[in-house]
């Protein structure tokens, strides 16, 4: 099955951006995105290099880890939606480098210039080769022994939005999401499928190393 492609998914996230933005200011207070973020935090205490988050969208996880994980570390966040990197600039200001561009091509940055790399709940845009090609830019980017978090839809096909939305996006079972990972030439920590609060449709969990 197709994807929708990039340009579409731009627009739709350019018009979608005030809503997501509100709807994030009551998600970031699930339990799930403490326990993430104050994981990765002990993760890289020893590792020097900055945070970066490769589908931003809104910017709050940046801002929690600026607030209470991560504070006097540099902080990147990349976004394909121009109207989601302009909401994360304004909340995050001098804190974050935010911009515009697609998760698998950070030319912007460096190798091994990242103590972790977070990836959101944006996989379901790419099909299974685009997969592949972003963990392989997420690995050259990361310093060595620094972590990568990835979190995307469980399951197999299609995710149904129904009528109202226009998109096709596609969820992935947790062999796929480690073969990827594994063929970049990360070290595989954890993978597990949980259900997401609010949310009908469980997620892929993956912690990985470089």
């Amino acid at each position: 099955m197709k994807v929708t492609s990039t340009q579409e998914v731009r627009e739709f996230y350019d018009g979608a951006a005030n809503s997501y933005n509100e709807m994030m200011d009551e998600e970031i207070a699930l339990p799930m995105y403490a326990k993430v973020l104050g994981a990765l935090a002990k993760q890289i205490t020893a590792r020097d290099g900055g945070v970066l988050d490769t589908a931003c969208g809104s910017g709050h996880m940046l801002e929690l880890l600026k607030d209470k994980y991560a504070q006097g570390r540099a902080l990147y966040g990349v976004d394909l939606s121009p109207a989601m990197a302009a909401i994360s600039r304004q909340r995050l200001g001098d804190a974050a480098t935010i911009v515009e561009g697609d998760m698998g091509d950070l030319r912007h940055l460096g190798d091994d210039s990242c103590a972790a790399v977070l990836n959101y709940f944006a996989l379901h845009h790419v099909d299974l080769a685009k997969m592949f090609a972003c963990f392989a830019e997420w690995h050259r980017v990361l310093k060595q022994g620094g972590t990568l978090l990835v979190a995307t839809w469980a399951g197999e096909g299609c995710i149904d939005y129904g009528e109202e939305l226009d998109v096709i996006a596609l969820r992935y079972q947790p062999e796929q999401v480690t073969e990827a990972a594994s063929a970049a030439g990360f070290r595989i920590n954890s993978i597990t499928v949980e259900p997401v609060q609010g949310m009908e449709m469980n997620a892929v969990n993956l912690t990985a190393s470089k």
